[in-house]
């Protein structure tokens, strides 16, 4: 008659409390070593929250500065872009003169980026700062949402890799400690029975 399957909690129990007689002291610990590394690992999840909401906030703030002091008009490009480099980066773009108008009417002219093969004459939207000059478009709120899971994901991983190398590197050391024991008792068992 087969047994019947473990369950997890046994088996967990049984990984924390390893028993029997041949586990050593030292095995006891590094199964403590593991279970102190999956607790700190799950509690840096909430830890990893806190982050990002941190974050979140400090970024939202920001998107809705730019959004407040940022606008977008059109563009008139005065000069051609020049076209697509065969085997360059997948995004080209190539800064050209252009003149827009502001929104209290004055224009405006200045070096722009543009994509790559862009015609003299064409209209592209650009965002302005406050005095008129070209700036990257705002963030959003989904942007501000989008770094904010990145920070937070990124430092969870980054103490779950740090815990997987000290359990990893503690294993190995015992694993040379272990390995060690069983020679020297090889050994003893060896000239023993060399004496009888």
């Amino acid at each position: 008659m087969t047994p019947a399957p473990e369950s997890w909690p046994a088996r967990f129990w049984r990984l924390i409390h390893p028993g029997g007689p041949l586990v050593r002291p030292w095995d006891r610990w590094e199964a403590r070593l593991l279970v102190t590394a999956i607790l700190l690992a799950v509690v840096a999840v909430p830890v990893a929250g806190v982050l990002v909401s941190e974050v979140y906030v400090r970024h939202a703030e920001l998107a809705r500065a730019q959004q407040a002091h940022r606008t977008q008009v059109t563009a008139v490009v005065l000069a051609d872009a020049g076209s697509f480099v065969a085997g360059g980066p997948a995004v080209q773009v190539a800064e050209v003169p252009a003149l827009w108008r502001l929104p209290d009417g004055t224009e405006r002219s200045g070096p722009v980026s543009v994509p790559a093969g862009t015609d003299q004459g064409a209209r592209l939207p650009i965002w302005v700062d406050g005095a008129g000059e070209p700036v990257p478009p705002p963030l959003s709120a989904f942007n501000a949402l989008t770094i904010a899971l990145s920070v937070g994901l990124l430092g969870w991983l980054g103490v779950v890799l740090v815990l997987t190398l000290v359990v990893l590197a503690v294993h190995l050391a015992l694993d040379r400690v272990r390995a060690a024991a069983w020679a020297r008792e090889w050994e003893t068992l060896g000239q023993g029975r060399s004496g009888r």
